[in-house]
């Protein structure tokens, strides 16, 4: 994934790709909800920077990625979330995801972030319980002390009136457990408007703080050495998810009660329909239950898990390599074949061509002979023999178009092999790195208490892709 913008140059692309993490750079998380434009705030900032680089091996469903890009010649970097209302991913997995981030940089690193950038739909006519709930998990996570390293920013102003935004704008901050306190702790509101200036009037704001901060979630995992689900936040989740799957189970219980009543009726239709919520209510009850067990994982469990993950990944990966290979090597066979085919056809259109100029020279001398009687049945054989050679040029010309598009396909094949080959060398290298770092918190752990770091909860593949230098680009 990559955002170019104008007056790109590939020495300021080779920059960014050689881009060192240096606990000097500054660093600065955008979350929030699913679908509140973090993403867009993010290519905002790094299209204007030249060309932002997106880390990772692939977005499949929503990871933390990191965006760099340069600001009075330092590094920036923006580090991309995922909500805790992500189609595709548990919200125990989402919070691992960033735990772990936000611990392995800051064990390892030692990097702190400068700051926090918090987005929220203008549009949303009140705060769903997604929203809530992902609000709740944000604070807890980011503790109270941090929370003057936040900005609180409202997205999408162009798709709601100023009069309907500034009511909803008020409701949020007069609202104490939405964002009213937390602006009494020290963060500031926002109106994204969703163009460059914009967004980079808020990243400039953290900036110009000079200040960094360590969230609640890392000292609390990292200083304090407490498992994920012993952490506030991981509480907060938990309780969440406690709660979503006792409701569930009371509407699993009332369907039950219901389908008797539709089988004593032998209503068919209300059978099915009650059937497929059943179905739709135990896996929510299942995903419950499996996320308050993901919350609780080990140190060691964790890295055994990358490992296998990395394996699985390089050999899909490979497989990929492979498979573009013989794609490449089949449309080289065929372009040869063409081209052999191409040969023969235009000697055989040679000897064609000789043999219609030879009879066209013969026509033409009878004529001169004054054979006045052959004279309107030469001039047809003449006008034939011309449409022929002008389908023979159109052939021809037909011949060559296709032979230039093989041969851009072919290359097209080629750069995309290279690329591969590039990308596969470059996660190698960075995953290499990740597991050196992985086992330096793991020592580290050891080393301050054999077990009693060992619950550490982080993401088992949140990571992947997340800290690289800038050259993967999807």
């Amino acid at each position: 994934m990559a955002f170019t913008g104008k007056g790109g140059t590939s020495n300021y692309a080779q920059e960014l790709k050689n881009t060192t993490y240096s606990p000097d750079d500054i660093y600065i998380a955008i979350m929030g909800v699913t679908g509140a434009g973090k993403s867009t705030f993010i290519s905002k900032c790094c299209h204007k920077a030249e060309k932002g680089i997106g880390h990772g091996l692939k977005s499949q469903t929503q990871e933390v990625q990191v965006f760099t890009f340069r600001h009075n010649k330092k590094n920036v970097h923006l580090i991309d979330t995922p909500g805790f209302d992500d189609t595709y991913r548990t919200d125990s997995d989402v919070l691992k995801d960033m735990a772990y981030w936000l611990s392995i940089t800051y064990e390892t690193k030692k990097i702190k972030l400068t700051g926090i950038i918090y987005l929220h739909r203008i549009t949303d006519t009140r705060m769903s319980g997604n929203a809530y709930k992902n609000l709740r998990t944000f604070q807890k996570m980011c503790g109270k002390p941090s929370m003057s390293s936040v900005v609180l920013a409202t997205t999408m102003w162009d798709q709601v009136s100023i009069e309907d935004g500034s009511i909803r704008e008020a409701d949020l901050k007069d609202t104490a457990e939405f964002w009213g306190d937390m602006v009494k702790e020290g963060s500031i509101m926002y109106r994204h408007s969703g163009d460059y200036h914009s967004a980079m009037n808020i990243i400039l704001h953290l900036i110009n703080k000079h200040s960094t901060t360590i969230l609640e979630l890392q000292k609390e995992m990292v200083d304090e050495r407490k498992p994920l689900d012993d952490t506030d936040a991981g509480r907060e989740l938990e309780g969440e998810m406690i709660k979503q799957r006792k409701l569930f189970e009371h509407k699993l219980l009332k369907t039950r009660q219901e389908m008797d009543e539709a089988i004593a009726r032998k209503d068919k239709d209300l059978i099915e329909q009650i059937a497929k919520d059943q179905e739709q209510f135990q896996k929510k009850i299942d995903d419950a239950q499996k996320g308050e067990k993901d919350l609780r994982i080990s140190m060691e469990k964790l890295i055994a898990d990358k490992e296998a993950q990395h394996r699985k990944d390089m050999e899909a990966f490979d497989k990929k390599l492979k498979d573009q290979e013989a794609q490449t090597r089949m449309k080289d066979d065929e372009f040869k074949d063409f081209m052999k085919r191409t040969e023969l056809e235009r000697e055989q259109e040679a000897k064609k061509r000789a043999a219609r100029e030879a009879e066209l020279d013969a026509a033409k001398e009878q004529v001169e002979q004054g054979d006045l009687e052959k004279l309107a049945v030469l001039q047809a054989a003449i006008e034939a023999l011309q449409q022929q050679q002008q389908a023979a040029d159109e052939r021809e010309a037909r011949l060559r178009q296709e032979a230039q598009d093989r041969e851009q396909a072919i290359e097209h094949e080629r750069v995309s092999t290279m690329a591969l080959y590039s990308q596969r060398a470059q996660i190698a290298a960075y995953q290499q790195s990740m597991f050196q770092q992985e086992q330096q918190m793991a020592q580290a752990m050891q080393s301050m208490g054999g077990n009693m770091g060992m619950g550490m909860g982080m993401a088992g593949g949140a990571f992947l892709g997340a800290l690289t230098a800038g050259c993967i680009v999807m």
